[in-house]
């Protein structure tokens, strides 16, 4: 069976089985889907797995986790992996957009967000063939199309459509007695983390109640401008509290 390129139109050899092909006029890397022929392209990793662990060092030390979580968590196992997604061009009322569906079944939280940068793009070539680290895409194309339905995409808003798989570090970390993973873009640095150790809320919790209620109480038992001196000096020992859980929690 031969199928025409996406690309030049040349016709292309189709051996039974055969899912990643080579056009033979333009080299182009071809995907053929049950219901489709795309582009199929490898998007070029720009940080090492050092510079992915060194960006997940800072991550951890942000705002959003738990105090000393950089220092205290222990890596377990590190993974490198080419992600499937179907990269779509979308064209709605004069506007370019990107839309991204995975490929393959997957928990990754915040795959459909990625910033993809199509400069950095390649052809998927004969030294890819039996990388173990290249996932084999199993979400059909119409698949995707329908989840793009869903999201209020019409399927004739589509200009281009191709198969790309993204390149991730997956890390596999303990704190305290509780294993967690956190996947980091290797063409970004981006971390994706659906669960981690988080700050925990209640200390600030207590916190904004208690200056709820001295305000509240301040303003039923105070006349002006005498209130408004103990505005203040509460503003600055619950500033003053608030630091102090901060660096604490």
């Amino acid at each position: 069976m031969d199928i025409k390129c996406p690309q030049c139109g040349g016709d292309v050899k189709v051996i039974e089985g055969e899912t990643f092909l080579t056009c033979g006029y333009c080299s182009s890397a071809i995907y053929i889907d049950k219901s489709k022929v795309v582009f199929h392209y490898m998007l070029k990793a720009t940080i090492d797995e050092a510079g992915a662990g060194a960006s997940l060092r800072r991550w951890m030390a942000g705002s959003s986790t738990v105090k000393g979580l950089e220092n205290e968590a222990k890596t377990t196992k590190t993974e490198f992996i080419y992600f499937p997604i179907w990269y779509f061009k979308i064209k709605q009322a004069d506007k370019e957009l990107i839309k991204i569906q995975p490929a393959s079944p997957s928990p990754i939280p915040g795959i459909k967000s990625l910033d993809i940068p199509a400069g950095d793009f390649r052809f998927y070539g004969p030294a890819d063939v039996g990388n173990p680290s290249i996932k084999e895409p199993s979400v059909l194309y119409n698949s995707a199309l329908e989840w793009l339905k869903n999201e209020g995409v019409d399927a004739t808003d589509v200009i281009q459509s191709s198969l790309v798989h993204v390149p991730l570090y997956v890390f596999h970390y303990n704190y305290g007695d509780s294993p967690y993973t956190a996947i980091i873009d290797g063409s970004s640095g981006k971390i994706m983390a659906a669960e981690f150790p988080s700050k925990q809320e209640l200390p600030y919790l207590f916190v904004g109640i208690g200056a709820a209620i001295i305000f509240f109480l301040e303003g039923m038992l105070m006349e002006f401008p005498q209130v408004l001196v103990a505005y203040l000096i509460t503003a600055f020992f619950v500033v003053i509290a608030a630091v102090y859980v901060a660096e604490k929690v």
